[in-house]
């Protein structure tokens, strides 16, 4: 578990990079990325971040929102991250079958992702345009997607190099699958 948990890790920050391209600065590793859960918010603007309080990850996926998909093996874990202006918060949520993803908003916009993977995928998620990728296709297990907010995106990560997933899914159709099923819970003009 070890060696998966620093591969898991290096992963995380690899693809969390996603929009450093826009900062210039590298990405903080994910060990040391922590926030309040009252603090992981993005919607309309606050200070110039494009941060704000209409949807909060960390709270909106209940404990029996996550037991009722089987993600729900540990209690979620704050994450705050930033590159230059590009933030993102939310949470780190361990399955019950120990693949992990996140689920943060960021005032990173699908535009941004586009310029960073041209090869993205177009996805449509919620009636919402959305984007999926593998930040690192050399680095098996991970997939983003990106779902368009008003201000912004909610960034989805799925993190399963050992594919462990119940139902056999890949990376990307688990991230896809976790969008799906959270986009909905968006506030309206989000």
């Amino acid at each position: 578990m070890k060696g998966s948990a620093g591969i898991r890790a290096a992963g995380v920050a690899v693809a969390c990079t996603v929009l450093a391209g826009c900062g210039g600065e590298p990405r903080p590793s994910a060990t040391s990325m922590t926030a309040s859960p009252s603090s992981a918010v993005v919607g309309s603007p606050t200070g110039g971040s494009g941060q704000s309080a209409s949807f909060d990850p960390c709270t909106a996926l209940t404990p029996s929102f996550l037991a009722s998909h089987q993600w729900d093996a540990r209690p979620p874990a704050t994450r705050q991250e930033s590159t230059g202006d590009v933030r993102w918060k939310g949470c780190l949520f361990v399955a019950q079958s120990a693949y992990t993803f996140r689920v943060q908003t960021t005032n990173g916009t699908l535009t941004q992702v586009r310029e960073k993977f041209p090869t993205a995928t177009d996805l449509t998620v919620a009636g919402r345009k959305a984007l999926r990728y593998e930040a690192r296709p050399d680095v098996p297990g991970g997939c983003t997607v990106n779902v368009e907010m008003k201000n912004g995106s909610l960034y989805i990560l799925v993190d399963d190099p050992r594919g462990l997933h119940p139902r056999k899914l890949s990376p990307c159709a688990g991230a896809t699958e976790i969008a799906e099923a959270v986009a909905p819970l968006l506030p309206a003009g989000s």
